[in-house]
């Protein structure tokens, strides 16, 4: 099998070297593109068709950014039934939480006490 090969292998010097500056490159570019889409969701609305749908609504001038317009549309799907929308829009906001499903299965002991005492003789409880 092709992992068990890749356990078995040890990883040279310089494969190592070289793996910790890919790993450091692309934490790099991930950093860049989380600010970089920080920044473009702190920009000003310029659209005014845009504007006007946010002051319609009630959002005033100094808050009408990119990060907020997507957050009132994403609030009209969500009005609209779509539950995807619904689910982000619960997260974003802290109201749902992931949760983690577990199958609950019969508790079977790995070694039943009981039958092991009647084999070996031993009436005690």
């Amino acid at each position: 099998m092709a992992n068990e090969q890749n356990l078995n292998h040890t990883l040279t010097v310089s494969e190592q070297r070289a793996g910790g500056i890919a790993s450091g490159k692309a934490r790099r570019e991930k950093k860049t593109l989380k600010q970089i889409g920080d920044m473009i969701g702190s920009l000003d609305i310029k659209s005014p068709k845009n504007r006007a749908i946010l002051k319609d609504a009630g959002i005033e001038d100094e808050d009408m950014i990119n990060d907020v317009g997507m957050l009132f549309r994403l609030n009209l799907k969500a009005q609209s039934g779509d539950a995807k929308s619904i689910e982000l829009l619960a997260k974003l906001r802290g109201q749902l939480k992931e949760q983690v499903s577990a199958e609950i299965v019969d508790y079977k002991p790995i070694v039943d006490l009981t039958k092991l005492r009647q084999k070996n003789g031993d009436s005690q409880s």
